[in-house]
This record gives C-alpha cells, sequence and structure tokens, in this order.
C-alpha cells in the first residue's frame, strides 16, 4: 500500500470513528432529554410543558451536535493538511455535511 493509500485509509477511519462517536452521542442525548423532560408514563399525548422541555432539548442539542461536528471537521483538516505538507502530498478534503442537522 502507498504512502497516499495508507493515508486515505487512515481518514476513512478517522470519519467512521467520528461517526461512531456521532451515533453515540445521539443515543445518549436522547436518552437524557427522555429522562429530563418525560415524567412516568406518557399517555397517548404529551402535555404542553413536556413537548416544550423536549423541543428545547432538541435544539440544544442540535446546536451542539453542529458545534462538535465544525470541530472535528476543522480538526480533521488541520491534520490531514499537516500531514500533506509532511509527506509532500495533497490530499482532497472532504466536507461533513452528512453529519449536519439541516
Amino acid at each position: 500500500m502507498s504512502a497516499l493509500e495508507d493515508l486515505h485509509m487512515q481518514r476513512f477511519i478517522e470519519v467512521e470513528t467520528q461517526k461512531q462517536r456521532f451515533q453515540q452521542l445521539v443515543h445518549s442525548l436522547t436518552e437524557e432529554c427522555w429522562e429530563s423532560c418525560v415524567q412516568g408514563a406518557p399517555g397517548s399525548r404529551l402535555d404542553r410543558r413536556t413537548e416544550s422541555c423536549l423541543v428545547n432539548c432538541v435544539e440544544r442539542f442540535i446546536d451542539t451536535s453542529n458545534y462538535i461536528v465544525n470541530r472535528l471537521e476543522k480538526e480533521g483538516e488541520q491534520e490531514m493538511a499537516r500531514e500533506a505538507r509532511q509527506d509532500g502530498a495533497k490530499l482532497p478534503t472532504s466536507t461533513s455535511e452528512e453529519f449536519k442537522w439541516q
């Protein structure tokens, strides 16, 4: 495997690891919002207070998730640029649009 192929493989593994971390974050924060907002067993409909709490919790989660994704993307790009300068290779950068909430 060439050095460039090795760097591509390393980047792929990093992206997949980021996806896994993100999924773990989704799971834990979903559980956190549910436990924070839903008191007891829910009925057939959520009351206004519970619904508002869940909406606010989800909005905070989305803001936090976008921040984390942007931070990880920036760190990944900086690391790739450092490696490319060290190896004299130029790698294409990828975006993490699949991670961002729209």
